[in-house]
């Protein structure tokens, strides 16, 4: 019998869609992105608090809900970059508009770290998750079922 070689594997890699909103970069498990497109006309919702307002994409009318509103973003905004998120979150779609979308990333388990608790609460907004350690700067991992309030 001959010896079977071990090959070590690589870890697994989950993929992440970064974006910008504010001066903050964001991301999401690509898995939920179902297409990025330039925000199209928006219809306004009168005391929707959850949405922004409605689009209607070919023809499916799809709520939307800005990044910059939910998570308080300071800094500036650049409208000609801004992009659409569709995503679907449980078995809704849900259109997220977010300052700009910035790369893929590939990360390992390794590099996503859980928010670190302060006293009785989360560090950070409780919209976000964990970070992903990056070298030079970390992504905030963000929880779109907190985003829409459950």
């Amino acid at each position: 019998m001959r010896p079977q070689l071990q090959i070590a594997a690589d870890p697994p890699q989950i993929q992440l869609c970064a974006f910008t909103v504010g001066s903050e970069e964001y991301a999401i498990d690509i898995h939920r992105v179902l297409e990025i497109l330039q925000p199209p006309a928006l219809t306004q919702v009168p005391r929707a608090p959850q949405v922004d307002g409605v689009i209607n994409l070919r023809g499916e009318i799809i709520p939307l809900v800005d990044l910059r509103r939910v998570l308080a973003a300071s800094g500036p905004m650049d409208a000609r970059r801004q992009k659409l998120l569709i995503c679907m979150v449980g078995r809704r779609k849900i259109a997220f508009r977010v300052d700009k979308v910035t790369q893929v990333v590939r990360a390992t388990r390794d590099e996503l770290k859980p928010v670190p608790p302060v006293g009785k609460g989360p560090l950070l907004s409780p919209y976000v998750v964990g970070v992903c350690s990056r070298e030079h700067h970390m992504i905030l991992l963000l929880n779109l079922r907190a985003v829409l309030g459950g």
